[in-house]
């Protein structure tokens, strides 16, 4: 992955790749070099759906344990520190990074309520088609 001075900005994120920072409202937060590589990887190819595999391969050096698995935990840490919804869940798929200006932060996770419904929803649909 190659650095430019091109500076990333969505709403309140601002990612900088040559001094390796991001900062959210002006005020820096610290990643990992690993957490840095998945969020400029997406924030480098906005609205593109890509699988854990997909982003592993693309941030990945060969010295990560782990391998895509690694890709799960590594989300749930950059939603929970940066608190911003731009890192979209893709069911069934893997994520995106959007560059949606109608986001808030309540949907940055969905609640364990909205999966059962959705599931439940599916489940009604599979029993009438049959």
């Amino acid at each position: 992955m190659t650095e430019t001075d091109k500076s990333f900005v969505y709403g309140k994120l601002q990612i900088c790749p040559m001094g390796r920072e991001v900062y959210i409202d002006g005020q820096e937060t610290e990643l990992t070099r690993m957490e840095f590589d998945v969020l400029y990887f997406m924030a480098s190819n906005p609205n593109m759906a890509f699988t854990k595999e997909q982003i592993y391969e693309a941030v990945s050096k060969g010295d990560y344990a782990g391998g895509a698995y690694i890709i799960r935990d590594i989300i749930y840490h950059l939603r929970t520190k940066l608190k911003i919804a731009n890192i979209r869940t893709l069911y069934g798929y893997g994520c995106k990074f959007s560059t949606d200006d109608d986001m808030d932060d309540s949907k940055c996770h969905n609640t364990s309520m909205e999966k059962i419904s959705r599931l439940f929803f599916i489940y009604i649909i599979q029993i009438f088609m049959v």
